[in-house]
């Protein structure tokens, strides 16, 4: 394939993590803004989470998607 050709679009499966000990749903403006712009752009939300800045909660969320199917 030459590098003139184009490539089919692929959609990923992407998850938006926040991490933040003041943030909720309704107050995560960064979260949604990703979300909304992964969704407009043809990619699928795989999952969004809000969890407080520690690093037990952070390392549970990413191993959760890790072991995902």
């Amino acid at each position: 394939m030459s590098h003139k050709q184009k490539m089919p679009f692929l959609p990923l499966n992407i998850a938006v993590h926040t991490v933040s000990d003041t943030r909720i749903e309704a107050s995560d403006t960064s979260g949604l803004a990703l979300k909304q712009r992964l969704l407009a752009a043809g990619h699928n939300l795989a999952d969004k989470k809000i969890t407080p800045d520690d690093v037990f909660h952070i390392r549970a969320v990413v191993s959760d998607w890790i072991h995902r199917d």
